[in-house]
């Protein structure tokens, strides 16, 4: 995740590389304040060994302070983001699952538990074919054939609209939209899928 756009460089970096920048400066701060100034402000032999004494033990103790701060700061959004999401995906009027390569189910929201019947600890790691998707369409349409061109390219079929079975057996018919679940190389590891019914 990155960091809130601010019309910086800094506020363009990664998270872990602005936290380390961060920490980095005021290393570079504690090394000059320590170091330089230190030494400079204090005249009394006595007194600058005491405070030498304690400076590894103060410098610990404010960067460990420092980087809970900057932990706190950017996880807590995200945290909150997170809760706002799900809030939101959960409570959608709209079908949303995943699946991975393979055709797992991998996510299932609360709108298609109430679509297919199934609870969604019954539904994930499961596949689409023989649960949610026939092998075949009422038209005769092989169905497993077009679950796999999904999965592996979700992008030629971005709309897409096929017979659907739920739990009952009862065929219905959704109208999807499909989109690929990308690694951080670009590779398509899976497609979330977002329904509604179409009637028949």
């Amino acid at each position: 995740m990155t960091t809130p756009r601010r019309g910086s460089a800094a506020g363009r970096l990664p998270v872990p590389a602005l936290i380390c920048l961060i920490f980095f400066l005021f290393g570079t701060v504690w090394i000059l304040f320590a170091g330089i100034l230190l030494p400079s402000v204090v005249r009394d032999p006595a007194l600058y060994a005491s405070i030498f004494a304690w400076e590894d033990w103060v410098f610990l103790a404010l960067a460990t302070l420092l980087v809970y701060l900057l932990v706190r700061h950017y996880t807590g959004g995200l945290s909150a983001s997170e809760d706002l999401y799900r809030t939101v995906v959960e409570n959608a009027g709209s079908i949303i699952l995943a699946m991975d390569r393979d055709g797992n189910i991998t996510f299932f929201n609360h709108r298609a538990e109430e679509v297919f019947g199934f609870r969604r600890g019954e539904i994930l790691g499961k596949n689409v074919i023989g649960t949610i998707v026939p092998a075949t369409e009422s038209s005769g349409r092989d169905l497993d054939q077009l679950m796999q061109e999904i999965v592996t390219s979700a992008d030629q079929f971005h709309l897409n609209r096929n017979e659907n079975v739920t739990a009952t057996g009862k065929r219905v018919w959704i109208s999807w939209t499909n989109r690929a679940i990308r690694d951080e190389t670009g590779f398509a590891v899976g497609v979330v899928s977002v329904g509604m019914e179409a009637g028949d």
